[in-house]
């Protein structure tokens, strides 16, 4: 899954001054290490605990570097987020046993993922960004795939945000209109009021909606979890002595609903949804992405695997706990994001208004970073063919204050209009994260990480027992991407011709 703070993108643009690219403008008034958190981490490619991070603080600009403790504080923000609400989901699609397997096998290779990069780390001490590592290995090919697969995160993951809050918004305002208002609709008006919201380039004067997007996704799953149970009592009330239950193999599982210990698309071979359900567990443990900022954040780098085993430890048992009771809730009549399968009621509208604000406090800081690079990408190509003395300023842009009001207005409007298009082109949320995951994230966690790791830990640091499993993940890797874009746009298809999809 993946998030850019105002708090911490100061390192990420120290570290590319060179290249010129923008930096967020803070104020001069307040200590960048002191900012809030909007919260998740499912956005940007900038991160550095070193500043604030869910309320945790290292700051690193007084000598002090973060501790095991406070990374890991760092990884949760980093990684819970909007896959959160997809496990039901995709527990409903697997199974039971799918399920946890595929669960546990994830945070096995969460695991490993992050001793690797510790190890990635120790071999070119000297990297900032994950970018420098990919070019220690493999020279400027290296990095110019890192950064492809990074800004690629950030174009699409204002499309997923853009389709969160949307969906959100209609789920929250439509029972009480005499008539829904239609999804291109509610698109427009997040589109607005995104666009109206960006134009404030200092980041701490949105800080407290930052922080209330992140109250908001705790009071929310709160409501989900209540509901999910108090749906599961009143099913199992309402049928008497013999609910139904759910069947696999000829046996009975018990259950509320119909949940089988083996999904059914699984045994009826119908591979799409089942592979758009792995997808979707893969983002939810994104953010191999952001480790190697994290890692030249702390103290002890060498302790950063440390920290990623424990988070991973988390975040297992809350997708576990959470996926286990929405599937046994709902069985597998449970689609997409949770808590639209609610029963309709007040606490549906009011868990889908918070998670409204949660989705748009993400996406103002993902629009702000994306619009960042955007303003000076296309100025770096711009000067190459013209003498327009306002782009040749912006291509040294070192913060959002730098910029023209007309050229920032006019990108984070092109970024709003096609988040807007693409999101009701696809208004399918399982199905546009399962396409991002498999074009960016199995990048990022695992084919550029095993390719650069054979190259730079070759000889006495690479077992060959590894140096096979790393060379057998690359294809793996590649392979999987190549299932999850076929299963995506064959989910795709399916879902806007009327069929049922995730």
């Amino acid at each position: 899954m993946a998030a850019a703070t105002p708090a911490n993108l100061e390192s990420y643009y120290t570290a590319h001054e060179n290249e010129g690219l923008a930096k967020p403008l803070l104020g001069d008034e307040a200590p960048i290490n002191e900012q809030a958190s909007p919260e998740s981490a499912e956005l940007g490619h900038a991160v550095d605990p070193r500043r604030s991070q869910g309320g945790h603080s290292c700051k690193a600009a007084a000598g002090r570097r973060c501790t095991a403790w406070q990374t890991t504080a760092a990884l949760l923000t980093l990684q819970l987020g909007w896959g959160l609400w997809l496990l039901p989901c995709d527990f409903a699609r697997l199974g039971w046993i799918p399920g946890f397997v595929t669960l546990f096998i994830l945070a096995l290779l969460t695991t490993y993922s992050g001793t690797l990069f510790t190890r990635l780390y120790a071999a070119v001490p000297e990297a900032v960004l994950f970018g420098d590592i990919g070019a220690a290995a493999v020279g400027r090919k290296g990095r110019m795939l890192v950064y492809f697969t990074i800004y690629s995160l950030d174009a699409t993951r204002c499309i997923i945000l853009h389709l969160a809050a949307t969906q959100s918004l209609f789920h929250a305002i439509a029972p009480v209109l005499e008539e829904a208002l239609p999804l291109w609709q509610c698109s427009v008006i997040v589109g607005v009021v995104v666009l109206l919201l960006g134009q404030i380039r200092y980041l701490t004067q949105l800080s407290s909606f930052f922080l209330a997007g992140t109250v908001s996704q705790m009071i929310a799953l709160t409501i989900v979890i209540y509901d999910l149970v108090i749906s599961a009592s009143r099913s199992s009330a309402g049928s008497g002595t013999s609910p139904p239950r759910g069947v696999e193999g000829g046996r009975a599982t018990g259950l509320v609903r119909h949940s089988p210990l083996i999904g059914d698309d699984v045994l009826n071979g119908n591979w799409a949804p089942a592979a758009m359900a792995v997808l979707n567990m893969i983002f939810a443990y994104g953010g191999q992405f952001a480790f190697l900022e994290l890692i030249t954040s702390m103290k002890s780098p060498d302790r950063f695997s440390y920290a990623v085993t424990f988070c991973t430890a988390i975040m297992t048992a809350l997708y576990g706990g959470f996926g286990a009771v929405g599937y046994w809730s709902k069985g597998s009549s449970v689609h997409g994001i949770v808590i639209f399968n609610m029963d309709p009621s007040p606490l549906a509208q009011v868990a889908a208004g918070f998670i409204f604000l949660q989705a748009l406090a993400q996406y103002l800081v993902n629009l702000n970073v994306w619009t960042h690079n955007l303003l000076v990408l296309i100025s770096r190509r711009a000067t190459r063919n013209t003498d327009d003395e306002l782009w040749a300023e912006e291509t040294h842009a070192k913060n959002t204050g730098d910029h023209s009001s007309s050229h920032w207005l006019a990108a984070t409007a092109f970024v709003a209009a096609y988040s807007a298009v693409v999101a009701v082109a696809i208004p399918f949320f399982c199905t546009l994260v399962g396409f991002v995951t498999s074009v960016t994230y199995l990048t990022c966690a695992y084919t550029l990480p095993a390719w650069f790791a054979i190259k730079l830990l070759g000889g006495s640091k690479l077992g060959g027992l590894e140096r096979a499993w790393l060379t057998f993940l690359i294809p793996v890797s590649i392979i999987l991407s190549s299932i999850g874009f076929v299963a995506s746009v064959k989910t795709y298809i399916t879902e806007a011709y009327g069929g049922e999809g995730m």
